[in-house]
C-alpha cells in the first residue's frame, strides 16, 4: 500500500506573485544562494517546495496565464520542466533531488520511517557510447530512467546528477524492508535493455545508505556517492 505524506500548509496556501517576475524568478533559482536554500529545512518550512515556488514565479495561476494573447502556455511549463529536470531523461536534476530529499528527510523527523538513498553509478555506460552510438546510449539511459520510475512510487524520486551518475530517494515504513526493496532495484538494473535489434547489458555500481538523524541532504547524498 502507498502511503501518501499529508501536504504541508505552505504548499498549499496561495502567495501573491507578479505574473512578470518569470525572468527575475528564473535568475534567482539559477543563483547559487537558491541552490544552497533548498537544502536548508527551515527554508523549506517557511517557502515550501522548490516545484510550488518555481510554478508561483513562472506563471501564477492558470486564469493569469489564459488571459495572455499570444502567449502559449506549454512556453512556462517548459521553462519549469527545464530548470527542474534533465533534458535527456526527465528525471529531477540535482537542485530538485537535494529540495526533495530535505522535505523527505523534514517528514521522516516528524512522522517517522526511513529515508533510503541509493547511487547509481553506470559504470560501461561510456562503453555503449563508444561501441553503439551516443544515440543509442542515450536511448539506454532514458530506458534505465523509466523503468527506475516506474518501478518505483509516485512520492520516490530518480535524479540524474552526472553523464553516468542516478541517484534514487525512497521512502519505507522501516529498515527490516530496505534489502527487498534493494533486491527490486538490482533487478531492473540487471536486466538488459532493447535498443536496435540488440540487448545491452548496463554495468552497475549500487552504493546505498539510510539517512541519519540530523543529517542533511548533502551529507547523505555524499555518504551514498561514496558508498557506491
Amino acid at each position: 500500500m502507498r502511503r501518501r505524506w499529508p501536504v504541508p500548509k505552505s504548499d498549499t496556501e496561495r502567495r501573491d506573485v507578479d505574473s512578470g517576475a518569470s525572468a527575475s524568478g528564473l535568475k534567482v533559482l539559477a543563483s547559487g544562494a537558491a541552490q544552497a536554500a533548498v537544502a536548508d529545512p527551515a527554508a523549506q518550512q517557511m517557502f515550501g517546495s522548490l516545484e510550488s515556488m518555481f510554478q508561483e514565479i513562472s506563471f501564477g495561476d492558470a486564469s493569469d496565464r489564459k488571459e495572455r494573447p499570444g502567449e502559449p502556455i506549454g512556453k512556462y511549463d517548459d521553462l519549469w520542466q527545464l530548470s527542474l529536470s534533465d533534458p535527456l531523461t526527465g528525471l529531477a536534476n540535482r537542485m530538485l533531488l537535494l529540495d526533495r530529499l530535505t522535505r523527505e528527510l523534514i517528514r521522516r523527523q516528524r512522522h517517522g520511517g526511513c529515508v533510503i538513498v541509493s547511487h547509481i553509478d553506470l559504470d560501461n555506460l561510456k562503453d555503449i557510447n563508444d561501441e553503439i552510438g551516443y544515440s543509442s546510449g542515450n536511448e539506454v539511459l532514458r530506458g534505465m530512467s523509466r523503468r527506475l520510475t516506474a518501478m518505483l512510487r509516485s512520492e520516490d524520486t530518480v535524479s540524474r546528477v552526472s553523464e553516468t551518475e542516478l541517484v534514487a530517494v525512497m521512502t519505507i515504513a522501516d529498515e527490516q524492508y530496505v534489502g527487498p526493496l534493494m533486491e527490486r532495484v538490482r533487478a531492473v538494473l540487471d536486466d538488459p535493455i532493447s535498443v536496435t535489434g540488440r540487448n545491452v547489458r548496463v554495468e552497475t555500481t549500487l552504493g546505498t545508505v539510510t539517512a541519519r538523524h540530523s543529517e542533511s541532504a548533502e551529507q547523505v547524498l555524499a555518504r551514498a556517492g561514496q558508498a557506491a
